[in-house]
Protein backbone atom coordinates (compact mmCIF):
# COMPACT_ATOMS: atom_id res chain seq x y z
CA UNK A 1 0.00 0.00 0.00
CA UNK A 2 2.58 2.38 0.92
CA UNK A 3 4.61 1.49 -2.38
CA UNK A 4 1.90 2.58 -4.30
CA UNK A 5 1.13 5.66 -2.83
CA UNK A 6 4.42 6.65 -3.23
CA UNK A 7 4.63 5.73 -6.60
CA UNK A 8 1.43 8.06 -6.78
CA UNK A 9 3.33 10.96 -5.06
CA UNK A 10 5.74 10.36 -8.00
CA UNK A 11 3.41 10.87 -10.42
CA UNK A 12 2.07 14.09 -8.96
CA UNK A 13 5.12 15.90 -8.65
CA UNK A 14 4.78 17.79 -11.39
CA UNK A 15 1.39 18.98 -10.62
CA UNK A 16 2.49 19.67 -6.99
CA UNK A 17 4.96 21.77 -8.17
CA UNK A 18 2.27 24.34 -9.29
CA UNK A 19 0.58 23.70 -5.70
CA UNK A 20 1.27 26.49 -2.69
CA UNK A 21 4.27 24.99 -0.65
CA UNK A 22 5.46 25.27 3.11
CA UNK A 23 6.99 28.87 3.26
CA UNK A 24 9.45 29.56 6.34
CA UNK A 25 9.88 32.53 8.69
CA UNK A 26 10.70 34.78 11.71
CA UNK A 27 8.87 37.74 13.12
CA UNK A 28 10.99 40.00 15.32
CA UNK A 29 11.45 43.58 15.99
CA UNK A 30 14.72 45.37 16.59
CA UNK A 31 15.31 43.72 19.89
CA UNK A 32 13.86 40.32 19.78
CA UNK A 33 11.38 37.86 18.49
CA UNK A 34 7.57 38.08 18.21
CA UNK A 35 5.64 35.50 19.44
CA UNK A 36 1.82 34.62 18.19
CA UNK A 37 1.77 37.40 15.47
CA UNK A 38 -0.71 37.37 13.17
CA UNK A 39 0.49 35.57 9.52
CA UNK A 40 -2.44 35.28 7.09
CA UNK A 41 -2.40 34.40 3.05
CA UNK A 42 -4.39 37.47 1.45
CA UNK A 43 -4.56 34.81 -1.72
CA UNK A 44 -5.87 31.90 0.38
CA UNK A 45 -7.29 33.17 3.54
CA UNK A 46 -4.99 30.72 5.36
CA UNK A 47 -3.45 32.12 8.47
CA UNK A 48 -1.18 30.56 11.43
CA UNK A 49 0.27 32.05 14.16
CA UNK A 50 4.02 32.74 14.94
CA UNK A 51 5.19 30.38 17.71
CA UNK A 52 7.76 31.24 20.80
CA UNK A 53 10.85 31.61 18.99
CA UNK A 54 9.06 33.99 16.58
CA UNK A 55 9.01 31.23 13.85
CA UNK A 56 5.91 30.34 11.79
CA UNK A 57 5.44 28.23 8.84
CA UNK A 58 1.91 28.90 5.99
CA UNK A 59 1.38 27.55 2.28
CA UNK A 60 2.12 30.11 -0.27
CA UNK A 61 3.56 30.60 -3.72
CA UNK A 62 5.18 33.37 -5.72
CA UNK A 63 3.56 36.39 -6.18
CA UNK A 64 1.09 35.85 -2.34
CA UNK A 65 1.02 38.46 -0.56
CA UNK A 66 1.30 37.33 2.99
CA UNK A 67 -0.31 39.95 6.18
CA UNK A 68 1.78 40.14 9.34
CA UNK A 69 0.11 41.96 12.23
CA UNK A 70 0.60 42.11 15.99
CA UNK A 71 -0.82 44.45 18.61
CA UNK A 72 1.30 47.62 18.96
CA UNK A 73 3.53 47.35 15.88
CA UNK A 74 3.13 48.09 12.25
CA UNK A 75 1.23 45.63 9.60
CA UNK A 76 3.93 44.74 6.84
CA UNK A 77 2.36 42.95 3.64
CA UNK A 78 5.16 40.30 2.42
CA UNK A 79 5.05 39.56 -1.19
CA UNK A 80 6.48 36.40 -1.76
CA UNK A 81 8.90 35.78 -4.69
CA UNK A 82 10.56 32.24 -5.63
CA UNK A 83 13.62 33.50 -3.83
CA UNK A 84 11.84 33.52 -0.43
CA UNK A 85 11.53 29.21 -0.63
CA UNK A 86 15.30 28.90 -0.77
CA UNK A 87 17.76 27.92 2.35
CA UNK A 88 18.03 31.02 3.63
CA UNK A 89 15.42 32.30 6.75
CA UNK A 90 12.83 34.56 5.86
CA UNK A 91 13.09 37.30 8.97
CA UNK A 92 9.85 40.06 9.05
CA UNK A 93 10.66 42.74 10.88
CA UNK A 94 7.66 44.89 12.93
CA UNK A 95 8.22 48.39 13.27
CA UNK A 96 6.67 49.38 16.51
CA UNK A 97 3.76 51.98 17.26
CA UNK A 98 3.59 54.40 19.67
CA UNK A 99 0.00 53.79 21.37
CA UNK A 100 -1.43 57.36 22.09
CA UNK A 101 -4.02 57.58 25.02
CA UNK A 102 -6.82 59.14 25.70
CA UNK A 103 -7.16 62.95 26.29
CA UNK A 104 -7.67 62.43 30.75
CA UNK A 105 -10.39 65.50 31.58
CA UNK A 106 -10.69 66.16 35.22
CA UNK A 107 -14.39 66.92 36.54
CA UNK A 108 -16.67 66.87 39.16
CA UNK A 109 -18.58 63.89 40.45
CA UNK A 110 -20.99 62.58 42.74
CA UNK A 111 -18.82 60.69 44.87
CA UNK A 112 -20.15 60.19 48.49
CA UNK A 113 -16.77 58.71 49.39
CA UNK A 114 -17.56 55.37 49.72
CA UNK A 115 -16.75 52.69 48.14
CA UNK A 116 -19.60 49.91 48.39
CA UNK A 117 -21.65 53.02 46.87
CA UNK A 118 -19.30 55.05 44.55
CA UNK A 119 -18.48 51.59 42.58
CA UNK A 120 -21.88 51.50 40.82
CA UNK A 121 -21.54 55.28 39.65
CA UNK A 122 -18.16 54.04 37.76
CA UNK A 123 -18.36 54.10 33.98
CA UNK A 124 -15.85 51.89 32.78
CA UNK A 125 -14.82 51.65 29.19
CA UNK A 126 -14.21 48.68 27.32
CA UNK A 127 -11.05 47.17 27.97
CA UNK A 128 -9.31 46.67 24.80
CA UNK A 129 -8.13 43.06 23.34
CA UNK A 130 -7.26 41.08 20.52
CA UNK A 131 -11.24 40.37 20.29
CA UNK A 132 -12.26 44.00 20.81
CA UNK A 133 -10.43 45.05 18.12
CA UNK A 134 -11.22 42.16 15.99
CA UNK A 135 -7.66 40.67 15.07
CA UNK A 136 -7.49 37.34 13.12
CA UNK A 137 -8.13 34.47 15.30
CA UNK A 138 -8.45 36.52 18.33
CA UNK A 139 -9.79 34.34 20.90
CA UNK A 140 -8.58 31.01 19.76
CA UNK A 141 -6.89 28.69 22.16
CA UNK A 142 -2.81 28.94 21.54
CA UNK A 143 -2.51 25.27 20.67
CA UNK A 144 0.44 23.65 22.54
CA UNK A 145 4.16 22.42 21.11
CA UNK A 146 2.71 18.62 20.11
CA UNK A 147 -0.49 20.15 19.04
CA UNK A 148 1.00 22.73 16.54
CA UNK A 149 3.38 20.39 15.41
CA UNK A 150 0.26 17.45 14.83
CA UNK A 151 -1.81 19.90 13.14
CA UNK A 152 0.67 21.05 10.92
CA UNK A 153 1.84 17.59 9.89
CA UNK A 154 -2.00 16.46 8.91
CA UNK A 155 -3.00 19.37 7.37
CA UNK A 156 -2.20 21.03 3.59
CA UNK A 157 -3.31 24.36 2.30
CA UNK A 158 -5.44 22.68 -0.44
CA UNK A 159 -5.06 20.73 -3.68
CA UNK A 160 -3.45 17.31 -3.33
CA UNK A 161 -2.21 16.88 -0.17
CA UNK A 162 1.50 16.19 -0.13
CA UNK A 163 2.99 16.88 3.68
CA UNK A 164 0.08 14.76 5.46
CA UNK A 165 0.66 11.83 2.98
CA UNK A 166 4.68 12.26 3.25
CA UNK A 167 4.59 12.20 6.73
CA UNK A 168 2.14 9.34 7.29
CA UNK A 169 4.52 7.28 5.24
CA UNK A 170 6.77 7.98 7.41
CA UNK A 171 5.88 7.19 10.64
CA UNK A 172 6.21 11.12 11.75
CA UNK A 173 2.20 11.56 12.21
CA UNK A 174 2.13 8.32 14.37
CA UNK A 175 5.23 9.48 16.44
CA UNK A 176 3.50 13.07 17.01
CA UNK A 177 0.26 11.44 17.76
CA UNK A 178 2.41 9.54 20.51
CA UNK A 179 3.90 12.40 21.46
CA UNK A 180 0.62 14.20 21.96
CA UNK A 181 -0.70 11.58 24.14
CA UNK A 182 2.67 12.06 26.81
CA UNK A 183 1.72 15.54 26.52
CA UNK A 184 -1.75 15.14 27.84
CA UNK A 185 -1.01 12.63 30.55
CA UNK A 186 1.51 15.01 31.51
CA UNK A 187 -0.49 18.22 31.77
CA UNK A 188 -3.32 15.70 33.85
CA UNK A 189 -0.13 14.63 36.32
CA UNK A 190 0.64 18.72 37.19
CA UNK A 191 -3.07 19.27 37.42
CA UNK A 192 -3.34 16.50 39.89
CA UNK A 193 0.03 17.67 41.59
CA UNK A 194 -0.83 21.23 41.99
CA UNK A 195 -4.40 20.80 43.28
CA UNK A 196 -3.63 17.92 45.85
CA UNK A 197 0.03 18.66 46.89
CA UNK A 198 -0.84 19.98 50.26
CA UNK A 199 -3.55 17.47 51.03
CA UNK A 200 -1.21 14.52 49.86
CA UNK A 201 1.74 15.54 52.44
CA UNK A 202 -0.62 16.71 55.09
CA UNK A 203 -3.49 13.84 55.28
CA UNK A 204 -1.82 11.08 53.49
CA UNK A 205 1.47 11.89 54.92
CA UNK A 206 3.60 11.36 51.89
CA UNK A 207 7.10 12.90 51.62
CA UNK A 208 7.49 16.03 49.56
CA UNK A 209 10.01 14.43 47.04
CA UNK A 210 7.43 11.04 46.63
CA UNK A 211 4.39 13.35 46.15
CA UNK A 212 5.14 13.51 42.01
CA UNK A 213 5.84 10.00 42.24
CA UNK A 214 2.33 9.33 43.80
CA UNK A 215 0.42 11.10 41.95
CA UNK A 216 1.70 9.48 38.45
CA UNK A 217 1.09 6.22 39.98
CA UNK A 218 -2.59 7.23 40.79
CA UNK A 219 -3.00 8.70 36.94
CA UNK A 220 -1.86 5.72 35.35
CA UNK A 221 -3.82 3.00 37.69
CA UNK A 222 -7.26 1.96 35.94
CA UNK A 223 -8.94 1.79 39.43
CA UNK A 224 -8.51 5.52 39.96
CA UNK A 225 -11.64 7.51 39.62
CA UNK A 226 -11.97 10.87 38.75
CA UNK A 227 -14.59 11.26 41.22
CA UNK A 228 -11.43 11.58 43.63
CA UNK A 229 -10.77 15.36 41.95
CA UNK A 230 -14.08 16.41 43.84
CA UNK A 231 -14.07 13.86 46.66
CA UNK A 232 -10.83 14.10 48.85
CA UNK A 233 -11.51 11.22 51.76
CA UNK A 234 -11.36 8.73 48.69
CA UNK A 235 -7.54 9.28 48.08
CA UNK A 236 -7.20 7.89 51.39
CA UNK A 237 -9.36 5.16 50.27
CA UNK A 238 -6.83 5.06 47.29
CA UNK A 239 -4.31 5.08 49.07
CA UNK A 240 -4.71 2.71 51.58
CA UNK A 241 -5.75 0.15 49.05
CA UNK A 242 -2.63 0.25 46.68
CA UNK A 243 -0.04 1.02 49.67
CA UNK A 244 1.54 -2.24 48.88
CA UNK A 245 2.13 -1.92 45.54
CA UNK A 246 3.47 1.79 46.41
CA UNK A 247 5.94 0.77 48.81
CA UNK A 248 7.33 -2.12 46.13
Amino acid sequence: MKKLLFIFLLSTLSLSSQERKALYGTTLDAVKSINNAHIINLNTGQGTLSNNNGEFRIFAQPKDSIKISFLGYETKIWVITLDHFGIQKNKITLIKTPIELDEVKLRKNNFLGYIETDVNDVKIKEEVSAESLNLPYAGSRILTVAERRLHTATTSSGGIPIDPLLNWISGRTKKLKRLKVIEDKEKRILRLFNNYKLYINQELKILNEDTYLFVSYCEEDKDFNPLFLKIKFQWRIFYKINLKNLKN
